[in-house]
């Protein structure tokens, strides 16, 4: 079963830049990133692959580089916003995991199966 959890409102989501944004499902609060690339919607679970710590360094606040690129505050891990895969840093070619997203009516939803 899908269940369609609301996570923010289109406009809050804008090209480019990274939010921190948390539901809870099941009884268990899930934080993700999330940020719009090439006008989609995307978003990861908030843990870094190579030791399972949050990727931001304070509340809705991230790391990026000149490219754009979300790294790690805690260990300095690069990843592409695109396919959300380390390409520097401790993880080398270790992926996020992704949390699928539906957006309609103005609303990003995490697409949550359980």
């Amino acid at each position: 079963m899908t269940q369609h959890e609301f996570l923010c409102h289109s406009a809050d989501l804008p090209e480019g830049k990274y939010r921190e944004l948390h539901y809870t499902t099941a009884g268990t609060q899930r934080y993700l990133v999330a940020t719009r690339i090439d006008g989609q919607a995307r978003a990861w679970y908030n843990r870094c692959p190579h030791a399972g710590q949050p990727l931001n360094c304070a509340p809705d606040r991230f790391l990026t580089d000149e490219h754009n690129r979300l790294i790690c505050a805690a260990h300095g891990a690069v990843f592409e916003p695109r396919t959300g895969q380390c390409v520097a840093g401790p993880c080398l070619r270790a992926l996020l995991t992704q949390c699928p997203l539906t957006e309609e009516n103005g609303g990003i939803f995490a697409a949550d199966e359980f």
